[in-house]
């Protein structure tokens, strides 16, 4: 047998083979490569912010229904009325006194001033120099200081023995009433805030600056009843 022979035999099935073999390659690999291409472009799940639900508040999940809503109102209305009933059978030493006379200043700066705070980053927020998010962590940081107050003014001020039957004792018990019911009325704005995505709405803001407009004239008007009776 000729090489030439040889050569004619062998050579042609090489040559056959590589289309064959460039096409398995090709059918092989490129699914390979846009899968990887999907994987890779496709966002992580941690990527997504979760949206804050509504019912947050204070960063402890709390039920913001209408039943919810009454029973804090109710133990509110409660708490107060039974500081009222309690106050004319305190009778304290004058040591004792001044120690509640201090506490009932002490939680007056820790409540109004927390209240302050809260309002100060809010009108800083309409005046463009701060934030929304930062309004609401202001609130939410000052949230248990303000109640503390409120609950400590209460018990100090039982403590104090008022004279219930003087017109503006009533109009500084009232107004403290009005402090308490509107902070839960605070707290309720605050969650549909929170759940806002981008700008809130005007129809969003309006309650909450009503609300706030409330607080700072009951505080006000707490205070200065206060120092009067102290001073009358």
């Amino acid at each position: 047998m000729r090489t030439s022979d040889l050569h004619a035999d062998v050579l042609p099935p090489s040559r056959a083979s590589r289309p064959a073999h460039r096409a398995v390659t090709t059918d092989a690999v490129r699914p390979v490569r846009r899968a990887t291409h999907r994987t890779r472009s496709a966002p992580p799940p941690d990527a997504v912010a979760p949206v804050p639900a509504a019912g947050w508040r204070g960063g402890h999940r709390r039920a913001a229904g209408r039943a919810a809503i009454v029973a804090s109102v109710s133990t509110v209305s409660l708490g107060w009325l039974l500081a009222i009933l309690v106050a004319p059978h305190v009778t304290l030493s004058p040591g004792a006194r001044m120690v509640a006379l201090f506490c009932h200043l002490t939680c007056l700066v820790v409540g109004f001033g927390a209240v302050l705070t809260v309002d100060w980053f809010s009108l800083r927020w309409l005046l463009r120099r701060e934030p929304l998010g930062t309004v609401l962590t202001a609130a939410r940081g000052a949230h248990l200081l303000i109640w503390l107050g409120l609950v400590g003014l209460l018990a100090s001020g039982a403590a104090l023995g008022p004279d219930t039957s003087s017109g503006l004792v009533w109009v500084k018990l009232l107004a403290v009433l009005v402090v308490g019911v509107n902070g839960l009325f605070l707290g309720r704005v605050r969650d549909r805030l929170v759940a806002v995505q981008g700008r809130p709405p005007w129809s969003a803001l309006l309650p909450g600056a009503a609300a706030a407009t409330i607080s700072q004239l009951a505080w006000w008007t707490a205070t200065l009843v206060g120092f009067w009776n102290a001073n009358g």
